[in-house]
Formats: structure tokens, sequence, C-alpha cells
């Protein structure tokens, strides 16, 4: 299992007041389930899919700043020393 830290950022710091959290995993939805596990309850049901066991699709979630979404998802690996970050998609003009 790879050590890697969830950085925090917007509602997600809000909500927790932790700018980070430290976690041990094989695949991003190993680090996410403890996430959720450890602090669900503490986020809008707005932020998670029907089952509260995933975020909705508007939860950017990156690696090493690229989105899981053009890798393998929850299901890619983790290597020791990877940065996880947690986002809400914003716009504006």
């Amino acid at each position: 299992m790879a050590k890697v830290k969830l950085n925090l950022l917007n509602i997600f710091q809000l909500r927790i007041n932790k700018k980070f959290i430290e976690y041990e995993g094989k695949t991003i939805g190993d680090v996410i389930s403890q996430f959720l596990s450890e602090n669900g309850d503490k986020l809008d049901a707005e932020l998670l899919n029907k089952n509260k066991q995933k975020f909705h699709s508007h939860v950017l979630i990156l690696l090493n700043g690229r989105n899981i979404k053009y890798l393998k998802s929850y299901k890619t690996s983790l290597k020791e020393g990877d940065d996880l970050y947690l986002s809400y998609a914003l716009a504006g003009g």
C-alpha cells in the first residue's frame, strides 16, 4: 500500500477543517472510501452520488495534477508519495 496525501480544496477544506489528510491505499478508490467513511457525514449530499460511496461527477479529483477521468478513475493505482486533490468544479464570469 502506498502512503498518499489527500489535499482538500475549497468546500472540502471548509467542511473538514483540514488542508490535507494522509491515507494508505492501493487505488484512488481505496483512499476515497476511507475519506468518505470518516468524513461523509460532514459533506453536503450534492457532493455524493446516490449510494454515497463515490463523489458526484462535478467533483474534481486530481492525481499529481491530472484529472482521474483521463486515467482509470477510481481504479487508478497509487504510488508512494502521490498527491491527490479534491475540489468542487467552479464556474463564473
